[in-house]
C-alpha cells in the first residue's frame, strides 16, 4: 500500500516521502538503520512544526541587554522557545550571554539559528580502518547560535479582509455558508510554506546612535510569534465577549414611540404561529422518541430474559414480565403523557426487583450503573418532570440493560 505522508527531505524544506524502518527478527541494526528511524521521527515533526504550527517565537526570548563592549558587541537574552523556519526546536534553558563581533553597519538584525554540538567524546572499537577517527562524539546537543544581519527580516505577507462577497448568503442555509466562506478563505490566504534558505528566527533590530550606543528599531518589522490554540482561543472569547461596540458599527435608532398597532398585530399573530409550529414539533419529537423508548424497553428486557435463563430462572421471569407490562405503543391524544406515566409506574417495581435479583449473576460495574438508572427514573417520576425528561430516564434504564454483563463463573440453575 503507498503512503501520502510527506518530510521536508531536502535541506531548505522541500516535501518529500516519509521512510521508515521496517522491523524484523534477525535484522541487522548497524547505525545507519538507527539514523533512519532517528531522522523519520523528526522530519515528522518538523514537518508538521512547519506546516500547522508556524515559526516564530513560542514563548521568552527578550534581548534583555545589547551594549557595545571592546571590539563586538555583547548581547544578554532571556530563556525562551522558538520554532525555527524548517520546525525545529531552539530551546535556551538560561539567560544566555553571547559576544558578535563588531559592524561596520549602523543598523543590526539579531537573529537567533538552530544548532547541534557534538558531545561525549567515546573510543571506537578496530574496525580494520573502517573508521577515520579513534574517538568520535556519542551525542549531539539541540542548541542554538545567535547571530546578525544588516537587512531587516522580509515581512510576512497579510491575509486577505473577509470579503462577503465571494459567497452568496441568501440561500438561508448556514451549513452550506459557513463550508463556502471557509472554502474561500483557505484557497486565498493557505498557501505552502516556500523553501526556507534562512529558517532563523528574527529577534528585534537595533540602531547606533551618535553616541555609539545602540537603541531598538520599532518601526521595522516586528518580532514573528508562534499563537498556540488556547491563545487563539481567548482571544476570540475575549472578542466576542466585548459589548463595547469594538468595530463601531452603526447603533440602531430608538424605538417608534408611536408604532403602528396594525404592524404590532401582525408580528403578534406570525410570532404565535411559530410558536405553535415549535410546539407541533416538540410533540412529534416526543412521540417518536417515546415509542422507540418503549420498543427498546421492550426488545432488551426480552434479550435479558433470554442471557439469564440458565443462570438464574427467577430474574428471567421478572425481564419476561416487563416486557409483558411494557406493551404496545401508546396511542396519539393529549393525555399520552398521563398513561405513559402510569405504564411506567407500573413496571417501576418490576425494574427494582429484578435488580436486587440480579445481585451475584451479573458484574457489579453493570449492576451498578443499571440500578443508578433505575432510581434516577424514579425521581425522575416522583417529580412533575416534562415528558422529554420522563424519556430519557427511561431510556437510560434501557441502556443500562442493554449493558449487563454475565460473571463467567455464575453456577447455571439446575
Amino acid at each position: 500500500m503507498t503512503g501520502s505522508s510527506q518530510e521536508v527531505g531536502g535541506t531548505n524544506g522541500e516535501l518529500s516521502q516519509f521512510t521508515k524502518n521496517r522491523f524484523f527478527k534477525g535484522k541487522l541494526m548497524t547505525p545507519r538503520i538507527m539514523e533512519i528511524d532517528r531522522s523519520y521521527h523528526s522530519d515528522r515533526l518538523q514537518t508538521i512544526n512547519r506546516h500547522v504550527t508556524g515559526s516564530g517565537v513560542v514563548s521568552g526570548l527578550e534581548v534583555e541587554s545589547f551594549e557595545p563592549v571592546g571590539d563586538g558587541l555583547e548581547v544578554t537574552i532571556r530563556p525562551g522557545f522558538a520554532l525555527d523556519g524548517r520546525g525545529r526546536p531552539i530551546v535556551v534553558e538560561q539567560t544566555t550571554t553571547t559576544t558578535l563581533p563588531a559592524v561596520s553597519s549602523d543598523e543590526i538584525y539579531l537573529f537567533i539559528e538552530y544548532d547541534e554540538v557534538p558531545v561525549e567524546t567515546v573510543p571506537v572499537p578496530d574496525t580494520d580502518g573502517a573508521i577515520e577517527a579513534d574517538a568520535v562524539p556519542n551525542r549531539l546537543v539541540e542548541t542554538f547560535e545567535l547571530t546578525h544581519r544588516e537587512r531587516p527580516p522580509k515581512t510576512s505577507c497579510v491575509p486577505d479582509a473577509l470579503d462577503l462577497s465571494a459567497v452568496d448568503p441568501s440561500n438561508g442555509d448556514l451549513d452550506s455558508f459557513a463550508r463556502d466562506l471557509t472554502n474561500w478563505y483557505h484557497e486565498t490566504n493557505r498557501v505552502d510554506p516556500e523553501s526556507v534558505d534562512d529558517p532563523a528566527v528574527y529577534l528585534g533590530g537595533y540602531e547606533r546612535t551618535a553616541d555609539g550606543s545602540w537603541v531598538e528599531i520599532t518601526d521595522e518589522s516586528a518580532r514573528p510569534y508562534v499563537y498556540d490554540h488556547e491563545m487563539l482561543f481567548h482571544l476570540l472569547v475575549n472578542h466576542l465577549a466585548n459589548t463595547d461596540n469594538p468595530h463601531e458599527t452603526p447603533v440602531h435608532e430608538p424605538a417608534d414611540p408611536n408604532p403602528d398597532v396594525a404592524d404590532i398585530e401582525n408580528r403578534l399573530s406570525t410570532l404565535e404561529d411559530s410558536l405553535q409550529e415549535l410546539e407541533r414539533e416538540r410533540n412529534t419529537f416526543a412521540r417518536y422518541t417515546l415509542r422507540k423508548t418503549i420498543k427498546n424497553r421492550a426488545r432488551f428486557f426480552d434479550d435479558l430474559g433470554d442471557r439469564i435463563e440458565a443462570h438464574h430462572g427467577e430474574s428471567s421471569r421478572l425481564a419476561r414480565e416487563i416486557v409483558r407490562l411494557s406493551g404496545s405503543n401508546l396511542a396519539d391524544g393529549e393525555n399520552v403523557r398521563k398513561a405513559y406515566i402510569q405504564r411506567l409506574s407500573g413496571v417501576l417495581p418490576n425494574l427494582i426487583e429484578i435488580g436486587e435479583q440480579l445481585d451475584g449473576v451479573v458484574t457489579e460495574t453493570s449492576l451498578e450503573r443499571y440500578l443508578r438508572a433505575v432510581s434516577q427514573l424514579q425521581s425522575t417520576l416522583e417529580t412533575d418532570a416534562e415528558l422529554i425528561e420522563v424519556i430519557d430516564a427511561d431510556d437510560r434504564v434501557c441502556e443500562a440493560v442493554d449493558s449487563l454483563e454475565i460473571l463467567v463463573d455464575v453456577v447455571p440453575d439446575a
